[in-house]
C-alpha cells in the first residue's frame, strides 16, 4: 500500500472533503459512492480508507468544518451588539441563515434523516457532534443571557435553544410547503414563510428578554 508524505495526505484529505461535499450537495448521500469521490482525486478507493474509515467519517468532519465557519461568522455578527433583544435577533436570524443557506447541512440534516446518513458512526461520534455544536451555539447564549434581565437570564442555555430549534428549525424544515401555500395568498407580500420567521424571531427575541 502506497504510502504519502505528511504534504501529501494534508492535500488528499482536503481534496476527498472539498469532493464529498460538492457530490453530497449535487447528488446527495445515497448515490454518492467512495469512488466517487477517490476518482476525481485521483487515488484508488482503497487507499481512501488510510484517510477515513468510512464514508460518514468523511461527512462528520464535512459538518465540523461547516460548524467551525458558521462560529466564526456567529461572533463576528454578535460583536458588535450590545442590546440583548437585537443580540438574540442576531443570533436567531444567523441560526436561520446558516440553516437555509448552507447547502451540506440542508442535504444531511434538513431534507432527510442525518441518522440515516451518518447511520455507521458510533455512538461516541454523534456524542463528539453534539458537544462540539453545543460548544458554539451555548457561548452566545450565554452571553445574552449575562445581559439580559428578562426571562432568559433564568433559563438553562439548552432551553433556549430548544425553543429556538423547535420554533426556527421546525419552520425551516417545512420552507418548501409555506412557499406553496404563499402562491394562493397575496395578503402577504413577503411570503408566509419569510412573514412567519420575522414574526417568530421578534417574538421569541423579546419574549425572552424583556423583562416582565
Amino acid at each position: 500500500m502506497r504510502s504519502f508524505s505528511d504534504d501529501e495526505r494534508e492535500r488528499i484529505r482536503e481534496e476527498l472533503l472539498e469532493t464529498a461535499r460538492e457530490l453530497l450537495v449535487k447528488f446527495g448521500p445515497a448515490k454518492t459512492t467512495v469512488k466517487d469521490i477517490t476518482d476525481p482525486v485521483g487515488i484508488a478507493k482503497p487507499t481512501f480508507y488510510q484517510f477515513f474509515d468510512a464514508k460518514s467519517d468523511l461527512y462528520v468532519d464535512i459538518f465540523e468544518q461547516e460548524l467551525d465557519e458558521f462560529a466564526t461568522t456567529l461572533e463576528s455578527e454578535l460583536a458588535a451588539i450590545d442590546d440583548p433583544q437585537d443580540r438574540l435577533e442576531r443570533f436567531f436570524r444567523c441560526y436561520v441563515e446558516f440553516g437555509e443557506g448552507n447547502e451540506f447541512i440542508q442535504e444531511v440534516f434538513i431534507k432527510q434523516d442525518y441518522r440515516e446518513v451518518l447511520g455507521d458512526i458510533s455512538s461516541d461520534q454523534l456524542a463528539e457532534i453534539e458537544k462540539k455544536e453545543m460548544n458554539v451555539l451555548i457561548p452566545p447564549v450565554a452571553e445574552i443571557q449575562a445581559r439580559s434581565d428578562g426571562p432568559i437570564a433564568e433559563m438553562e442555555p439548552i432551553t433556549v435553544l430548544g425553543l429556538m430549534g423547535s420554533a426556527l428549525g421546525l419552520l425551516i424544515l417545512h420552507k418548501d410547503e409555506y412557499d406553496e401555500i404563499s402562491a394562493n395568498v397575496a395578503e402577504i407580500q413577503n411570503g408566509i414563510y419569510d412573514h412567519l420567521q420575522e414574526e417568530m424571531i421578534a417574538t421569541l427575541a423579546r419574549g425572552l428578554t424583556v423583562e416582565r
